[in-house]
């Protein structure tokens, strides 16, 4: 039970070292999409796995990373698994996968996940993505856009939105 205090303290810590730092992407569009999904969220946010159908991505370019327990996840969802302890005590990721997921050169990252979840704020900090989008409330200010929606439908359709937006602005 102190392990894991200790652990998120340090967790969090190194959350906001890394926005501090803020690592960037390169310059331009890779077409790539990035979602991060964690099992208490994803009974309602299953529809975003197949939100690549919407933005006009390529299946092989949007990837997903489900953050929590495997036994929750769908066999016909392409998913990385990231779990608590696949993350050392300094906040350094375990899973090879997990570690080219954060260093993929995403245009856009999406998350949508629980406030509680340290693993996948860890991950989107340490993410190279260009335009992180996410699920209110950002407790450590990480997404570039927030979006306020209790509905998963109202959060799909704001990403959608804003996804066309940035692609103009881009």
């Amino acid at each position: 039970m102190i392990a894991g205090k200790l652990k998120n303290i340090i967790h969090s810590k190194k959350i906001r070292r890394s926005m501090l730092n803020g690592k960037l992407s390169r310059e331009g569009n890779s077409g790539k999409i990035g979602l991060i999904i964690d099992d208490e969220k994803f009974e309602s946010g299953q529809k975003l796995t197949e939100f690549y159908k919407f933005t006009g991505v390529s299946k092989s370019d949007f990837k997903v990373v489900f953050c929590g327990n495997s036994d929750k996840i769908p066999e016909n969802l392409e998913a990385d698994v990231l779990t608590i302890k696949d993350i050392s005590l300094l906040g350094d990721f375990k899973n090879e996968s997990i570690r080219r997921f954060a260093s993929e050169d995403f245009d856009f990252l999406i998350c949508y996940f629980s406030e509680n979840n340290t693993a996948g704020y860890l991950l989107a900090a340490e993410s190279l993505a260009n335009i992180k989008i996410g699920n209110s409330p950002d407790s450590y200010g990480i997404f570039d856009v927030e979006i306020h929606a209790k509905k998963i439908d109202v959060f799909q359709q704001e990403v959608l939105k804003y996804l066309k937006i940035l692609k103009k602005n881009n």
